[in-house]
């Protein structure tokens, strides 16, 4: 898990282009008629919303009223599928080195298949194409966030474009093997003093989004990796020489997929279990 670049052009100005980018039909003639009435106060709406977005509280927000046809108008502004937000897509997952990173940054484990809404597009309609509202996600977490993103007036879950993720260790993985049978059980600690109002809304972003037991259900794949990588090593170099390897890729992995992406933090602590490593002297 990893910050993501939010996007850094006039948002107003994207969801303008949005409207001119619908098919010059006579139905679709109309459609731009109907919702370009409301261009100057979405644009008063976009300008408090970056406003917002830049002190990180989105949580303040106030809904502008859309309801019944109007709010069904705006809403038919957005499909992941169309050209327009595939582009963005693409221009937000893009890192430096013209490379594209489709993993999901609010789980790491599955690939980006939709925008997840920051502010739910049913509870703020106006924002349904805001750029700076819309997160790349899988739709597992897409649907898992459903409507619920405040709670007591705080945000209960992590928006990756504003809340900076620290560089200490909060996941942990306990290795536990019994007759030869591995179990691994994960969980978010505060043991390293990280800020306790963005330790509380990363734990309540794993927990709504089950994360701890999505990674559990996804580690075979990554045992069995890594025990691979060993015994393809064993008979050339040392088992230390081998976890050092092990250790410089995984701190690599740290650092284009975060200091605490889930499969580093798994091979790095069955490296250093004794009884887990013994299976293979």
């Amino acid at each position: 898990m990893k910050n993501v670049k939010p996007y850094t052009e006039d948002t107003f100005l994207f969801h303008k282009e949005v409207i001119s980018k619908k098919k010059n039909t006579k139905k679709n003639k109309y459609f731009k008629e109907r919702v370009s009435r409301h261009n100057d106060d979405i644009e008063i709406c976009f300008r408090k919303y970056d406003n917002q977005f830049d002190n990180n509280t989105l949580q303040d927000l106030i809904q502008f009223g859309y309801a019944g046809i109007k709010k069904k108008t705006f809403l038919q502004l957005y499909s992941f599928n169309a050209k327009i937000f595939q582009k963005l897509k693409i221009k937000l997952t893009t890192k430096d080195g013209n490379i594209v990173d489709n993993i999901c940054q609010n789980c790491t484990i599955s690939e980006i298949n939709s925008f997840d809404h920051v502010v739910p597009k049913d509870e703020f309609p106006e924002f349904v194409v805001n750029p700076k509202n819309l997160f790349p996600s899988c739709t597992n977490c897409n649907s898992r966030k459903g409507t619920t993103w405040r709670e007591d007036g705080r945000c209960v879950f992590l928006n990756l474009y504003t809340d900076i993720l620290p560089n200490e260790q909060y996941l942990f993985v306990k290795i536990e093997i019994d007759n030869n049978e591995l179990k691994l059980t994960y969980s978010v600690k505060n043991i390293n003093n990280i800020d306790t109002e963005l330790y509380n809304l990363i734990d309540t972003h794993y927990d709504k989004l089950n994360l701890l037991e999505r990674f559990e259900n996804n580690s075979d794949i990554v045992v069995s990796e890594l025990e691979n990588e060993i015994n393809e090593y064993k008979d050339k170099v040392s088992l230390t020489d081998i976890k050092d390897i092990i250790v410089k890729k995984c701190n690599k992995d740290k650092e284009l997929l975060g200091s605490n992406y889930w499969k580093s933090i798994l091979r790095l602590a069955l490296i250093n279990d004794d009884a887990y490593m013994r299976r293979f002297n």
